[in-house]
């Protein structure tokens, strides 16, 4: 009896150490090599386009990041953000793959215009990369129909796509639902190319002077310039 027990274990442990494919050993999947990486940290102020003063309590994120070569298998862009303080700087720190070239930062913040497409970094690779320009941001211009407000159109960091990309900034037309709202605008400069667009796709539409959009939209005033905004319903 005791000799049948110890074939049937010896059986037992042959069983549990091959697969189910006829009988050949199953090997074990090979795990990925962890991705080598490194810290970087990005720092930069953030000042209002309008004043000139700091902008705190802002976020800065990264939008996207180039590699030398193909992106690296299982990456995916961090989510890490930093928050300026009052003086309006910020560091961002996050983990990069060591072969990283540019990162591009993102700055968003309440009732302030985000501002995309900042280029950080470059072939050197640093590890301390320190943006070489101010941020600026524009407060989110806010129009009510029966208002005119002044507009100062300047380039901040990516707006718009298409020939005047940079020269352009976006207007709220706070309005109740119903009836659509018409703009004008009036350049202090009439030798100025500015103008109003449905949106920040610039190359698809010619920028014009008195443009019609639903409540509640977003147009974008064009062109580099100070002008006269006039809301009528």
């Amino acid at each position: 009896m005791l000799r049948h027990l110890g074939l049937i274990a010896v059986c037992a442990c042959i069983v549990a150490s091959v697969g189910c494919d006829g009988g050949h050993v199953t090997a074990p999947t090979p795990q990925p090599s962890p991705l080598p990486t490194v810290a970087v940290e990005f720092s930069g102020r953030v000042v209002n386009a309008d004043t000139g003063g700091p902008v705190g309590n802002v976020q800065a994120s990264l939008q996207n990041v180039s590699f030398q070569g193909t992106d690296p298998a299982g990456w995916s862009t961090p989510k890490d953000t930093a928050t300026s303080g009052g003086d309006g700087t910020f560091t961002l720190r996050v983990n990069l793959p060591t072969s990283w070239s540019f990162a591009y930062i993102k700055v968003t913040g309440a009732e302030y215009d985000g501002v995309g497409g900042i280029n950080a970094g470059g072939p050197a690779n640093g590890t301390s990369i320190r943006i070489g320009w101010e941020i600026r941001m524009y407060p989110t211009l806010v129009i009510r129909p029966g208002e005119s407000i002044d507009v100062r159109v300047g380039s901040v960091g990516s707006c718009g796509w298409g020939g005047d990309a940079g020269f352009c900034r976006r207007v709220l037309v706070a309005a109740s639902p119903g009836d659509p709202v018409e703009l004008e605008l009036v350049p202090d400069d009439s030798s100025k190319p500015m103008g109003l667009s449905p949106d920040d796709y610039l190359g698809a539409y010619a920028p014009v002077r008195r443009l019609v959009v639903p409540p509640g939209s977003f147009p974008y005033v064009v062109g580099d310039g100070i002008a006269r905004l006039t809301a009528r319903r």
